[in-house]
């Protein structure tokens, strides 16, 4: 009797280990994120960076980073849409506002040609 209780409680406790494992990890969520570098962009001397999801402006030159950002309702095959309104023609490089008005021609750069301070300080 004392064999079949051990047997039964031994079998009990490490199919329920088993389980408790199966819905830990099961219940655990992971997110995965693009590994595709930003795409950086040049009009009129401002510089912007463009992601997936949104659109970034007005560059620090100090900190290397951007200050704003504007999120892309919409990203299709001809055309890049703002929740603001304005949209970027992926064929021609225009950017339009909402009414339609050419705001200017986006040009693609590398993160190399994006401004730099040299020794001093100062802009190359």
């Amino acid at each position: 009797m004392k064999i079949i209780f051990s047997s039964i409680s031994r079998l009990f406790f490490s199919y329920s280990k088993f389980l408790a494992g199966l819905v830990l990890l099961s219940s655990t969520t992971t997110y995965s994120h693009s590994s595709e570098l930003p795409t950086y962009l040049e009009c009129n001397s401002k510089y912007y960076e463009l992601t997936g999801y949104s659109m970034k402006s007005h560059y620090n030159v100090r900190t290397k980073k951007f200050r704003y950002s504007s999120t892309i309702s919409s990203y299709t095959n001809d055309f890049i849409t703002f929740d603001y309104g304005a949209k970027i023609n992926r064929n021609t490089g225009e950017w339009t506002n909402k009414e339609g008005k050419k705001i200017c021609i986006l040009r693609k750069i590398s993160i190399s040609d994006l401004p730099q301070l040299n020794s001093e300080g100062k802009l190359f």
